[in-house]
């Protein structure tokens, strides 16, 4: 056999060599990033109010290596998500399935928002807001989902029919234009369906939301609230 030949088997075997190398690097990476990334599955009990009707359930949520959740079902299938919380039966906890904008009534009315999936944890008068295994303090603001359901963060006041409602930390209204408003009272476990053609408030120490028109009065001031969350920056 020539030099010349040999040479050429030579460079060729090197060359395949290197291929199989890089392959191996590929798969190393690969098998690397995929447990990286395997999800765990957290078994919960869970409860909503639909239509001033309790449902508790039994969920599966999947949650990546880095505390980020996923996706949340029932042990049996699927379930159909939306804006409306869930609530962890066991722990004063609840779970948002959507993004949602988080409002500072006594920061100018600037908004920002919560990641879907997010978690608020309830620790004595504190309230935290959870994601990816971080923790941060949330103060003097509520939750919006762009429509009609305002999540409270602190104590308020509900008014509507000339009639005032209490409402603790962790409570919730869907307020519906000419049609009324739910009420959900997370301390009492308590919820209110009330029919109105009227406006309705909600008022706390720092500010007062006419939910109506979707406005925020603070001071002397008032701001329209953005109903495209999805563009406001990330808490």
């Amino acid at each position: 056999m020539s030099k010349k030949k040999s040479n050429k088997i030579s460079e060729f075997l090197k060359g395949i060599c290197l291929i199989l190398l890089l392959i191996a690097v590929i798969l190393g990476i690969n098998v690397y990033l995929t447990k990286l990334n395997t999800q765990d599955t957290v078994e919960e009990q869970f409860y909503q109010y639909f239509g001033g009707v309790k449902t508790e359930y039994d969920g599966v949520m999947s949650i990546t290596k880095k505390g980020e959740i996923t996706e949340l079902r029932t042990k049996e299938g699927a379930i159909n998500l939306d804006s409306t919380p869930v609530y962890y039966k066991n722990s004063s906890k609840v779970l948002f399935p959507e993004t949602m904008a988080k409002v500072e009534g006594s920061n100018n009315g600037k908004m920002t928002k919560i990641e879907r999936f997010s978690t608020l944890e309830k620790e004595e008068e504190s309230i935290y807001l959870v994601r990816k295994k971080e923790r941060k303090l949330l103060e003097n603001s509520f939750l919006w989902d762009g429509s009609d359901m305002y999540f409270f963060l602190g104590y308020a006041t509900l008014s509507v029919n000339n009639e005032t409602y209490e409402l603790s930390p962790f409570s919730y209204i869907i307020a519906s234009y000419k049609n009324g408003v739910e009420i959900y009272n997370y301390q009492k476990d308590e919820y209110k369906i009330i029919e109105s053609k009227d406006s309705i408030y909600v008022t706390t120490d720092n500010y007062t939301i006419d939910t109506t028109t979707d406005v925020l009065k603070y001071g002397e001031k008032e701001q329209l609230l953005l109903k495209n969350i999805d563009k406001l920056q990330a808490e």
